[in-house]
């Protein structure tokens, strides 16, 4: 009798483990948890002594630390210095806050000032470009100032995400950004709103029609088509397509306008560390028969780079402007099941000519500088020298 009890007591809890690993079986490939230990593969020593060395250092912190501190905060905070230590300005780990508000953020709206920023290699955040009507822009920020303090507090060193957490707010509350431009230190205080942005503004000068793309969102290109439409609608003689302080946004996007102006050609290609190559075409039936020229200068960026890149590598059109930023890589995103989520630079692109701009720029192929008094003022068409040099170049073709 006794022996059968034992025989019984073996079965169970063989049951007991195997369902318990079947169970999570299902879950996590790889992994094993039986109530609070987890047997994990890794697939090197490193990996494993580093485990090791977190999950002591951690309990040494909540052991010794003179203050109470949340396990999760400290495994989010490691989490984030994984990232940080690829010492890439666009690869970035996100809280499930902060990933909620770059999602929103890349779909058009959100609440706050409405600049888009980048940082250096000393994690110093600089300004792209204000978005256009938004209170940055308004309030006169310009591209490559500087954020060193959001409300009083220094925020140079801290990295793009933190001072983009700081900034951003609920719509009506206010927020004080001080920023450096030229050795001087110039304080805003700033209204944040609700921002919807308007990507694409368009309208006929001197029978040449001028279209404006402030960003690649996700409805950029239905809203170019629909504009270049109207402007066709009016006979225009030429097309002025201006990403001036365009930050980019969104590479498909890129693409798609390019295959309304392209006809069937190669827009970009990408290739990940292995040398695979990806290639993004337009497949339009024909080019637009029109002379074009894109305006350009320091804050046009990523896929700006990419649509002005393909228009000046097949000689569609020509590029005025300054020097474009140089954002040559590209990320992809992802989220983490409602527990945060995470950006990575994952491949570089290059122009239908073979180029990578990154840390380089485009070359326009007329130079030509705006005047002090665009950079500090409102101005008019007449006032914008790089728009009638676009002008200038449509008349001679």
């Amino acid at each position: 009798m006794e022996k059968n009890k034992k025989k019984w007591l073996l079965l169970l809890v063989a049951i007991l483990i195997l369902t318990n690993v079947f169970t999570f079986a299902l879950a996590t490939s790889g992994s094993l948890i039986l109530g609070n230990r987890m047997l994990i593969t890794v697939d090197d020593e490193e990996t494993k002594n580093g485990i090791i060395k977190l999950l002591a250092l951690k309990s040494q912190i909540e052991e010794e630390y003179y203050q109470d501190v949340d396990s999760k905060t400290l495994m989010e905070g490691a989490i984030k210095g994984m990232f940080e230590s690829l010492d890439d300005p666009y690869s970035a780990y996100f809280t499930q806050e902060e990933y909620e508000s770059y999602m929103a953020s890349a779909t058009g709206i959100y609440e706050g000032i409405g600049v888009v920023v980048s940082e250096d290699d000393n994690q110093n955040t600089f300004v792209i470009a204000p978005q256009k009507g938004t209170p940055a822009d308004l309030a006169g920020i310009q591209s490559g100032d500087q954020i060193i303090r959001v409300d009083g507090e220094d925020v140079t060193t801290l990295g793009v995400d933190e001072v983009v957490s700081r900034v951003r707010g609920p719509a009506d509350s206010q927020v004080t950004v001080t920023i450096a431009r030229d050795g001087q230190e110039m304080d805003f205080t700033l209204t944040r709103s609700s921002i919807e942005t308007t990507t694409v503004d368009s309208r006929v000068i001197d029978g040449v029609g001028y279209i404006q793309i402030s960003e690649f969102a996700s409805n950029t290109a239905e809203e170019f088509n629909s504009q270049l439409d109207n402007l066709l609608s009016q006979n225009i003689t030429g097309l002025v397509i201006d990403l001036r302080s365009n930050p980019g946004g969104n590479v498909q996007v890129a693409v798609d306008i390019a295959d309304r102006l392209l006809g069937e050609t190669v827009v970009v290609y990408t290739e990940d560390k292995d040398g695979n190559r990806t290639d993004y075409k337009s497949d339009a039936a024909e080019a637009l028969d029109l002379p074009m020229v894109v305006l350009v200068d320091g804050g046009s960026a990523s896929s700006s780079e990419i649509l002005a890149g393909a228009l000046q590598d097949t000689q569609a059109a020509t590029l005025v402007g300054t020097t474009t930023y140089g954002k040559g890589v590209v990320q992809i995103i992802k989220g983490l099941d409602g527990e945060g989520g995470f950006k990575v630079t994952n491949s570089e692109y290059f122009t239908p000519n073979g180029r990578n701009i990154q840390g380089v720029g485009l070359e326009p192929d007329v130079t030509i500088e705006a005047t002090d008094y665009m950079v500090n003022n409102y101005f008019t068409d007449e006032e914008d020298v790089q728009l009638q040099q676009a002008l200038e170049v449509i008349s001679q073709k």
